[in-house]
């Protein structure tokens, strides 16, 4: 299939434009039929494996790429590169990392010596590799609201609630900087580290996100992020998803006061509720139970309000005030989520026995909530080391205290109209934006981060937040897990036989899925050329964003 241009273009080159086109068509019917004819291939047993070749290519990236070319990722870095003197093309440097990520993730260092497995070409240096990610990171911004036109354009974004949370990523570096600080690390690792806030959509498909130094409070990150994304989808209201961290004053202030709405988990024992709370809660009055008289969840709400303390420098006065938003409560006890806390304390407690034992052994950052179940306990304000001024013990009553709140959960919501079960299943959804940090920290190895400057880490990235979001679509789009994903897209490809001959050997139900999705049929041939891989490629640079499975 051809397009040959307008009747009136054609006409002014040529006596008669239709006879000219059916002669173009069977010109192009013979050149596929002589494409399609088996041609000898010539085996020469004695003949030696050069290692200097490229014998085997990965042509699965292409799904990828397709996704990419629909993101509209290549205009922002074109725009900026333009009229720049410079001996590597910036679109080229960001196509092979993210393509790497996704087909064999490693550091920077190793995609370079890599880019020879692909298909596509990548002529640039190392260090051009490393000089581009500096104006990788300078781009983030637009390359970030480029994706969000895209997504919004191609109807794949539901902004019926947004979904936020926050990780970090530690380097394997003991000094700290500016940025890589030491902080409460989601691997319970004593590395520095860096936060990163992460916005999704009710699809799952990533939004905005920003980078914070690594000592910086969850609670602080989300009003930047959130304004990012605000910007790029010019939406007026949004109802953002959060745990307990974003759980804040300021957060519930800035959404008050911009007419925005959201739904937080809050800590039944933690001190944003207070006694009264808590006492509700734990409660039996008022519970509900499930569908169908489900035991093993109940759940009761109320209307009530949050008393949210504004600084001075965030009032028209200059002073620091109180001021009352109104929300509603939804409690839930769930026998699951019971089950899951008497496991987590249970490993938590064998801490508590270790830190007991040996407190040499532990300090502030690697005590990982065992600190709240041992009597005695100091930490040095600048070390964390243990302090043993007098002899540690097992706190049991905060033990037994602990375990009155196994399986309940507190949502806070401003959307006070919602029915509870809307607010619980709202609430739920969360495990999405969990699940898009399992993708980045398992399947893409964001972590550990090798590169060390601010800018380079930005673009590190953003390499990993355009990998996860062609990830994210194609999950959409065929239902298969992400790292299934992956598997799939790296074991499409081809080996070297003769010449400009490749042989294919792998074929699955779940790569057919994909290849329906982006519409490259041709991916499912046993035995392509090198002008015909690439003719793939081209067409994958034509790639749209795929409708939901």
């Amino acid at each position: 299939m051809e397009n040959l241009g307008h009747l009136d273009a054609l006409a002014a080159e040529h006596a008669d434009p239709v006879a000219w086109g059916r002669a173009r068509a069977a010109e192009l019917t013979e050149a596929r039929r002589a494409s399609e004819q088996s041609v000898p291939i010539e085996v020469h047993p004695a003949q030696r494996i050069d290692k200097r070749a490229s014998n085997r290519k990965n042509l699965g990236c292409a799904i990828a790429l397709s996704q990419y070319a629909a993101l509209g990722v290549e205009r922002p870095l074109r725009n900026r590169m333009r009229g720049r003197r410079v001996g590597y093309d910036l679109n080229a440097v960001l196509r092979l990392l993210v393509c790497e990520r996704i087909v064999d993730p490693g550091s920077k260092r190793a995609a370079w010596p890599d880019r020879g497995r692909h298909f596509f070409r990548a002529e640039f240096t190392d260090d051009d590799a490393y000089r581009a990610l500096d104006e990788l990171a300078a781009s983030r911004d637009a390359v970030v609201s480029a994706m969000n036109r895209s997504i919004a354009a191609s109807g794949a974004r539901d902004l019926s609630a947004v979904y936020y949370d926050v990780t970090n990523y530690y380097f394997e570096v003991d000094k700290e900087d500016g940025l890589r600080r030491k902080g409460v690390s989601k691997e319970r690792r004593p590395n520095p580290i860096v936060q990163m806030g992460l916005l999704q959509d009710a699809n799952g498909i990533p939004m905005a996100y920003r980078k914070f130094p690594g000592n910086t409070a969850d609670c602080r990150t989300m009003i930047p992020v959130l304004s990012d994304m605000k910007r790029d989808c010019g939406v007026d209201r949004v109802v953002t998803v959060a745990d307990k961290g974003p759980d804040c004053s300021e957060n519930i202030a800035a959404a008050a006061a911009s007419g925005d709405g959201f739904v937080l988990s809050q800590s039944v024992r933690g001190t944003r509720s207070d006694k009264e709370l808590r006492a509700w809660v734990l409660s039996e009055e008022g519970y509900e139970r499930g569908a169908g008289g489900d035991a093993r969840f109940r759940s009761k709400s109320r209307q009530g309000f949050k008393t949210v303390h504004l600084r001075a420098a965030d009032t028209a006065s200059g002073r620091t005030q109180d001021v009352r938003v109104d929300v509603k409560y939804v409690a839930f006890w769930s026998e699951r989520y019971a089950r899951r806390a008497r496991r987590e304390r249970e490993r938590v407690i064998e801490r508590a026995r270790g830190l007991v034992a040996n407190p040499g052994a532990y300090t502030r950052a690697t005590s990982h909530g065992a600190a709240r179940f041992v009597r005695n306990l100091h930490f040095d304000g600048k070390t964390g080391e243990v302090i043993e001024t007098r002899r540690l013990e097992l706190d049991e009553e905060a033990i037994a205290e602990a375990e009155r709140y196994d399986g309940y959960y507190l949502i806070v919501t401003s959307e006070t109209g919602w029915p509870d079960g809307k607010v619980i299943d709202t609430y739920r959804e969360l495990w999405r934006i969990e699940e898009s940090f399992r993708v980045t920290k398992s399947e893409l190895r964001t972590r550990p981060v090798y590169v060390w400057t601010p800018r380079h880490i930005e673009a590190h990235l953003l390499v990993c937040y355009v990998a996860l979001t062609i990830l994210r679509l194609l999950q959409r789009a065929t239902g298969l897990p992400c790292g299934r994903i992956r598997e799939e897209i790296a074991a499409m490809s081809g080996t070297n036989v003769d010449a400009n001959w490749w042989v294919f050997d792998h074929r699955t139900n779940e790569s057919d899925l994909l290849v329906g999705a982006v519409g490259l049929e041709d991916l499912k041939l046993r035995v392509l050329t090198t002008g015909r891989a690439t003719e793939i490629l081209a067409k994958a640079a034509k790639g749209r964003i795929p409708q939901a499975k």
